[in-house]
């Protein structure tokens, strides 16, 4: 299925003669309509732009319409969607897609929802700003693009109300045949479908394993098929970010957009919470109408809970509004990609301290902008003033939804098989060497020791902990290695001696990653069921002339899908 990203998007577009700018466009959406910025087949439309701001040309304040639904007149809230199952709990909290009588919305709020199928992202964001939409979907990456964008009229400065979904596998990264792993993509040309999701995803991923945009080279098509097209057809496209269900077409041997050879790099799987989706309002409807937003949060949080316990006159709500051919079991099926957040996890996600939350990914967000240029270097945003969680917090002190379970919170896959042997057989999602500092012949470090050396030991593990927690469905595995300075001299004493020091090696180096593991318990809280250590001793040195070089220890997420 598809999802219109409500905000403008980063593009990486290739510039004849070398070299990469970015382009600032409105995505279409997650289908196979054309893009506004242009698209095409195999071997033309791809866009060549500069850097362009976010531009949305009008302005105005916000108009509500009214319906009788048996009552007496009423406030009637227009919301636009497109497909995408994460809007689930809007149909279940609304009872369909047409005003009525027995939603939540109106039992709470004593106001109507209807919802408009717009698709076009342009079009939605336009009716934001001219008050034909007050309330619109984004993803919470975009807000700092929105809030450079709008922050000139306080009547339109975007506030998020809630969180309504992670994407938890609808989004990824496939690789062509030869392309062994990320760092692979150093100097290849990467194709993304523009949609905000799609962008920040790759640039997470890249600065996760130390690759920066002036390292790839990356085209994008806009229109789904085309670009699935392009990635089966075009030899010199290396990787393509994307989402379902072309993901599953392109891996699929029995679907007919099987691209030979492909293979998944990362998906929303593995960093499960880091495309989120929110509810933005404008400032002026919240500022008039706080009960009524009140009531709409809390109808949020009731259709949550409703879809949990009945999810069947949602499904067929959804089934009637998007047309499905494949009625309610089609709809159902538009869940299977992404997780819906309940009381406990909207308060989890706007926790400030929350590693992966609303602020860390708007400020992740925002330093990704100005680096590429699509924020002024000037820009500093406050997450903030984004975030208008008033009417979550008066849930809370209500004790409302006290009964509802932080489900993704527990998200790993416990069930998984964590045997060495069995964990060969994963999916590498991302795999650096970290070279902490051991002293020769210890097993360990003095975390207290005030030198350069350790310092960056705990500057290291900060790095692992937080991808770690990004990262909810991984495994982690620490794979210990030896300096080979010692190797050369016990294989002169001959194979029985080698044999036994090579044993030994492996030894040392598995206490080395045990150690590590250690410590990325105790100090930073992370599940020792996602930790698994290994000693590989001198069997894999990645420096031939610094022996030294090769005591290290090795991080490899692996994917359990």
């Amino acid at each position: 299925m598809k999802k219109s990203v409500l905000a403008g998007i980063l593009v990486l577009v290739l510039v004849v003669g070398g070299g990469l700018v970015w382009r600032f466009v409105l995505s279409p959406q997650r289908s196979g309509a054309a893009g506004l910025a242009g698209s095409g087949g195999p071997g033309g439309g791809l866009s060549y732009a500069k850097v362009e701001p976010l531009t949305i040309t009008g302005r105005g304040g916000y108009s509500l319409d009214t319906v009788d639904l048996g009552e007496g007149k009423v406030p009637l809230l227009r919301i636009p969607l497109d497909s995408w199952g994460g809007y689930a709990a809007l149909f279940a909290a609304n009872g369909g897609p047409k005003p009525s009588r027995d939603s939540a919305f109106y039992r709470l709020g004593h106001f109507a929802v209807e919802f408009v199928p717009v698709e076009g992202a342009q079009v939605q964001l336009e009716g934001y700003a001219t008050g034909k939409y007050p309330i619109i979907w984004a993803s919470m990456d975009s807000l700092p693009l929105l809030y450079d964008a709008l922050r000139q009229d306080k009547r339109v400065i975007p506030q998020v109300l809630g969180l309504f979904d992670w994407s938890i596998g609808g989004d990824g990264i496939l690789l062509k045949e030869g392309i062994k792993g990320g760092l692979d993509l150093k100097g290849k040309t990467i194709l993304t479908s523009s949609s905000t999701p799609y962008s920040f995803f790759l640039l997470w991923y890249l600065a996760q394993i130390g690759l920066s945009p002036a390292d790839i080279k990356v085209v994008h098509i806009d229109d789904g098929p085309k670009a699935l097209e392009a990635f089966r057809k075009t030899p010199g496209l290396a990787a393509w970010v994307t989402w379902n269900p072309f993901l599953k077409d392109a891996l699929d041997p029995a679907s007919e957009g099987y691209v030979k050879g492909s293979r998944l790099l990362i998906s929303s799987r593995d960093a499960n919470q880091l495309v989120a989706d929110v509810y933005v309002v404008r400032r002026d409807l919240l500022l008039d109408k706080p009960e009524m937003m009140a009531a709409f949060v809390q109808a949020m949080m009731e259709g949550a809970a409703l879809l949990a316990r009945d999810p069947g006159p949602a499904f067929a709500g959804m089934a009637a509004f998007y047309k499905l051919p494949g009625g309610s079991a089609e709809a159902k099926e538009m869940l299977a990609d992404v997780h819906i957040a309940n009381f406990p996890e909207n308060t989890m996600f706007f926790d400030a301290a929350n590693p992966i939350g609303a602020q860390k990914i708007f400020l992740l967000s925002q330093e990704y902008s100005k680096a590429l240029g699509s924020l002024g270097p000037e820009a500093s945003y406050e997450p903030e003033r984004s975030l208008a969680l008033g009417p979550l917090e008066s849930l809370a002190r209500r004790k409302l939804f006290a009964d509802q379970k932080n489900e993704i919170a527990t998200s790993f896959n416990r069930k998984a098989a964590f045997d060495i042997a069995d964990l060969e057989n994963q999916r590498i999602v991302m795999k650096n060497d970290l070279r902490l500092y051991f002293e020769a012949q210890r097993l360990d470090f003095d975390v207290k020791a005030d030198s350069e050396e350790v310092r960056q030991n705990l500057r290291l593990l900060q790095k692992v902990a937080e991808q770690m927690g990004f990262m909810g469905t991984t495994v982690v595995k620490l794979v210990g290695h030896l300096d080979t300075s010692k190797q050369a001299e016990f294989k002169a004493r001959g194979q029985q001696a080698y044999v036994e020091a090579s044993a030994q090696a492996k030894l040392i180096s598995k206490r080395r990653a045990e150690f590590v593991k250690k410590l990325l318990v105790e100090r930073y809280r992370i599940d020792p069921e996602r930790i698994v250590t290994e000693g590989r001793g001198w069997d894999t040195p990645i420096s031939a002339d610094d022996p030294e070089k090769n005591r290290r220890v090795e991080v490899q997420f692996l994917s359990f899908e």
